[in-house]
């Protein structure tokens, strides 16, 4: 056939391709990130702020214990040395030295060697959390100590040193940090799942909106989505289901328009066939008549009495008006068939075939259209003639079928209403992709257009083609009437 088909399922008609798109990203995913990320941000500013106090509290607090600490270190030195031979060295000194909570008291002699300690009991050693090293510097307050001199016999023997210890109040400030971390983690992993199904429902009528809009570029016009409860999203579906209906609405517009348009090419194109039918067929006819009996006159004519090249210009001028005759009926079957109308539409069909058959008795021809009603208005059978006409010619003339097939039948289209489909199928060479398009099919494509159906062509090389139209049915009141 006539028409470029690169893949089978090709239309005669390609659109415009579609512009790559960025890959989207999900809002519900966007919108699950932001609430995230301020989760985060809130917990990193209540972690800053927890720091700040638990190290504003640990430095009153190692402050007091220091406080608390000095005077029970003097009171039990003084007791010490008031006990005779209980102090005698330093060494002693470790005997009578208590822990205190938060401080850590040291012991030392006149060269500086330590001889006693307090020890500080560490978490670790009841089983509790140990603050990591830099958390610790981070809780910690500037290192504070207290001096005080020890005197045995009147001299200086040594000295008691107390220092603030921090360690186990910034482990409990750990111990509580990480539990609150675990209950953030739990509650916000919670929150977050929950979040999210509220959301997937919130944002449901979106799914139903894209999915529209799917559906109108489809050209699925009679979609209407439901109102959601959200008052913003319930503008978006009113909106859209407004446009759906304007868009319909212009669609049904359109078609009668385009359907307007075709009938009246149809009728004008029927007014110049009876025209020609019976202006110029009488006329022809009478010219032939007496060009007839005006060449039985000069074959009577005695030798002599006419020119001797009349006999010859007679001639020329028979076949001349013959060739015309022949012209105006090939051109009243173009303009329009002569039986259509006049005949049931699978009567005409078949008389079309089998006006293929008498040309072409080398072939073969099947046609399938018992379903058919006696017409369906102008624009309609004619639309069903001209698609059989032209996918027969082609297949004929440029695919070298051997077999052709076609099949008429009453069908339903894209919008579930009333259409013939037409189909043409030969077991020829097929369509090669850089066949240019025909200006018959390109026609006939433009027709279907303008009544709202659609012209494909399937091509498969050395395995055949086949021509498919579907034309939709006009049932207005006027519609299947049929012209006079």
């Amino acid at each position: 056939m006539t028409l470029a088909a690169a893949d089978e399922g090709d239309d005669v008609v390609s659109g415009p391709a579609a512009p790559a798109s960025r890959p989207a990203r999900s809002l519900r995913l966007r919108i699950l990130a932001i609430v995230a990320a301020i989760d985060i941000a809130c917990c990193l500013a209540a972690v800053a702020v927890t720091v700040f106090n638990a190290r504003e509290a640990t430095r009153v607090e190692i402050a007091s214990s220091l406080e608390i600490a000095e005077p029970f270190v003097r009171e039990t030195l003084l007791r010490m040395q008031r006990d005779v031979g209980r102090l005698r060295s330093m060494e002693d000194v470790k005997l009578g030295l208590t822990g205190v909570r938060h401080v850590r008291v040291l012991a030392f002699d006149a060269a500086g060697r330590e001889v006693g300690s307090s020890e500080v009991q560490r978490p670790t050693d009841s089983g509790e959390m140990r603050a990591p090293r830099w958390f610790e510097a981070l809780i910690a307050p500037a290192p504070e100590r207290r001096v005080i001199p020890v005197a045995i016999n009147g001299e200086k023997a040594g000295e008691v040193v107390i220092h603030g210890e921090a360690s186990d109040e910034v482990d409990e400030v750990w111990e509580d940090l990480v539990s609150l971390a675990i209950l953030f983690v739990t509650l916000n992993v919670i929150a977050l799942a929950a979040f999210s199904v509220a959301l997937g429902r919130v944002l449901a009528p979106l799914r139903e909106l894209a999915a529209g809009l799917s559906d109108l570029e489809r050209r699925r016009l009679d979609r209407r989505l439901p109102l959601p409860h959200s008052a913003e999203l319930a503008v978006l579906a009113e909106r859209f289901n407004a446009l759906a209906g304007a868009l319909a609405a212009e669609r049904a517009t359109n078609r009668r328009l385009s359907r307007r348009m075709v009938t009246l090419q149809d009728d004008e194109r029927r007014q110049i066939a009876a025209d020609l039918h019976d202006e110029l067929g009488p006329c022809l006819f009478g010219l032939r008549a007496n060009l007839a009996s005006l060449e039985r006159d000069v074959t009577a004519a005695p030798a002599g009495a006419l020119p001797a090249t009349a006999p010859e210009r007679l001639r020329a001028v028979t076949e001349i008006s013959a060739r015309l005759s022949d012209a105006n009926r090939r051109l009243l079957r173009r303009l329009r068939p002569i039986a259509l109308g006049e005949a049931p539409l699978a009567e005409v069909l078949a008389g079309l075939i089998t006006d293929f058959e008498r040309h072409h008795p080398e072939r073969r021809f099947s046609l399938e259209a018992a379903d058919l009603e006696d017409g369906y208005g102008e624009a309609a059978d004619l639309t069903a003639y001209r698609c059989v006409q032209e996918g027969v010619t082609n297949a004929l003339r440029h695919g070298r079928a051997q077999r052709i097939d076609v099949t008429v039948a009453p069908a339903r289209d894209d919008d579930g209403g009333p259409a013939l489909l037409i189909r043409v199928r030969d077991d020829g060479e097929g369509v090669a992709s850089t066949t240019p398009p025909g200006l018959g099919l390109i026609g006939l494509s433009e027709r279907l257009q303008a009544l709202g159906g659609r012209l494909s062509l399937r091509s498969a090389p050395g395995r055949g083609a086949t021509l498919e139209a579907l034309a939709p049915l006009d049932r207005t009141p006027d519609s299947g009437a049929r012209p006079e």
